[in-house]
């Protein structure tokens, strides 16, 4: 049985943190203007929980952390363009680890077309700072988030559509240099959709994919496939699409060599491409999504890996206010190869020698809706990792509570 020793300072702030969830404080109201057509809202939370291993590690370090945010949402429907646009912070604070605490900003735009002439799609921007402690080396991160997308549909003719989308994110770590590695990623992706029946649409398509480090390292994917939109299977609804993808890593030469002598590695790798996202109402009252991928990426080190999880998710509303959730998941994740800041030449899997991860989580959830305004909510987390590296096994319990207010 797990047993906290809360320090003074701890008590101060549990005391005060649950003073708070009971007595919330007034907010602001809710804007409607311009006949309704455009709506401000603003929310806010407050919370305190206990994380078991603050760093994701093998020396698992505990902490009672306590979190909080507010922000602005605005939305306007009106016209042939729709604006969706949000304002916020995240703060939190830990108990012993205090160097951790963190106040994020986080922001994000969009404009949309929904009707109006045969083209339709959107256009996003965000950017956002992210705290999180990262398992691919036991250590927690800070970053700077940032992605500008823009997804699109055309109809060709009766049966036939397009759609894609063209989208840049970046990673920027503040710690960047030495372990953390920045990474830009491009995207273009294009489907060509055909209506064979009024509730499921079959497609192939293609994405591009070019991901660029601050370590003068490259990967680009080619990745095909075919799938399904709409009714996948039964009363499972949403898209799957599997193929196959051709990855191509690029990486600096040996920079201890002469000029001449120097040359760049290439590494190349293939493999299965899924991408799933499914939801089945089981009743009225039971919904379940399912999310199945299997991909390559780069890690936070600038590591190339290929993944693969899974993950299924149960949202049950037993009354008008009352409603819990679970979910359980695996993954699998193999390092390829990779490239360090303050190493001259790339290294077959992990630092030279393999590397294998596995993982299992497990959660569950309960929200209470007070009134219109205000909600109470639980969560606890299980997640566990296994690694044929000692140095990367590890165990995490997270257990929250949180009181969420929206105007």
């Amino acid at each position: 049985m797990m047993r906290l020793n809360l320090s003074p300072r701890a008590h101060r702030q549990l005391v005060a943190g649950l003073l708070a969830l009971l007595a919330p404080v007034p907010a602001h109201a809710l804007f409607r203007f311009n006949d309704g057509r455009d709506q401000v809202y603003v929310t806010a939370y407050i919370g305190t929980g206990y994380d078991s291993n603050v760093f994701a590690s093998k020396d698992a370090s505990s902490d009672l952390v306590f979190t909080g945010g507010a922000g602005i949402e605005y939305a306007r429907k009106a016209g042939l363009i729709g604006v969706n646009a949000s304002l916020g912070w995240d703060f939190g604070n830990f108990d012993s680890f205090s160097t951790e605490d963190f106040l994020n900003p986080s922001a994000s735009l969009e404009f949309s077309k929904g009707t109006g002439g045969r083209i339709t799609g959107a256009v996003q921007l965000n950017a956002r700072r992210v705290s999180r402690a990262d398992p691919t080396v036991g250590l927690r991160t800070d970053s700077w988030n940032y992605g500008i997308n823009l997804n699109y549909r055309y109809p060709i003719m009766e049966r036939y559509s397009l759609a894609g989308n063209i989208g840049w994110d970046r990673i920027d770590y503040q710690d960047e240099g030495v372990t953390f590695i920045d990474l830009d990623s491009y995207t273009i992706g294009t489907d060509l959709f055909y209506s064979w029946r009024s509730d499921r649409d079959l497609l192939a398509g293609y994405r591009y994919r070019l991901s660029t480090s601050s370590a003068e390292s490259d990967s680009r994917d080619h990745s095909v496939y075919v799938g399904v939109s709409g009714r996948i299977l039964s009363k499972l609804s949403g898209s799957a699409r599997v193929g196959w993808t051709f990855h191509q890593n690029t990486y600096p030469g040996d920079t201890t060599l002469p000029d001449l002598a120097t040359s760049k590695t290439e590494d190349n790798s293939d493999g299965i491409y899924v991408s799933l996202s499914g939801t089945w109402p089981a009743t009225r009252k039971a919904t379940f999504t399912l999310a199945l991928s299997q991909d390559f990426s780069t890690t936070s080190t600038n590591f190339q890996t290929e993944t693969s999880t899974v993950d299924l998710t149960g949202k049950f509303s037993h009354t008008v206010k009352f409603s819990t959730s679970a979910n359980v998941g695996a993954g699998y994740t193999n390092y390829i190869s990779g490239f360090v800041n303050n190493s001259p030449i790339f290294t077959p899997g992990f630092r030279g020698g393999d590397r294998e991860d596995y993982y299992v989580t497990a959660g569950v959830g309960a929200s209470y809706v007070i009134n219109n305004h205000f909600t109470l909510s639980a969560s606890y987390t299980y997640y566990e990792n296994w690694s044929n590296l000692s140095d990367f096994t590890f165990v995490r319990h997270s257990v929250g509570l949180s009181l969420s207010t929206r105007w």
